[in-house]
């Protein structure tokens, strides 16, 4: 939704994060990977594939240097993806939670951005459901 305002780094750094993260509950489901391959749509990187995945907190640490409004936007699209299957599970919000940490993004302000991605999921799931009937 919003990754067009990351520069191309961040945003192969993006998909890097967002392909890490989905695999911490043991398995890519196959909600997140279509998650996943319309982030790669968005960014028009759709042949890009994940490489830096043992790089992972050297990935953190370059985007330490973003701005807050991209550290943001990163957490809202990560959220999209981990709840593309309808819960975060506990590897996946410590990995959140120590993202929003090492990004110096507040708890109450990531527990927000929570709220709002699982507001906008039932609004959408809310309007395929009325175009359906």
């Amino acid at each position: 939704m919003y990754l067009d305002l990351l520069n191309k780094q961040e945003q192969q750094d993006f998909l890097e994060l967002a392909r890490y993260s989905m695999g911490l509950n043991g398995e890519h489901k196959e909600s997140e990977e279509a998650i996943l391959t319309s982030y790669k749509y968005e960014c028009q990187l759709v042949e890009y594939t994940a490489h830096r995945q043992d790089d992972i907190n050297k990935i953190i640490v370059a985007l330490k240097g973003s701005t807050k409004k991209v550290k943001k936007i990163i957490l809202i699209e990560l959220f999209g993806i981990l709840l593309a299957d309808g819960e975060v599970c506990e590897a996946e919000g410590q990995f959140v939670d120590m993202l929003a940490e090492e990004f110096r993004i507040k708890e109450y302000e990531v527990a927000r951005i929570h709220r709002w991605v699982e507001a906008m999921n039932d609004i959408v799931q809310e309007g395929y459901e009325l175009i359906s009937k």
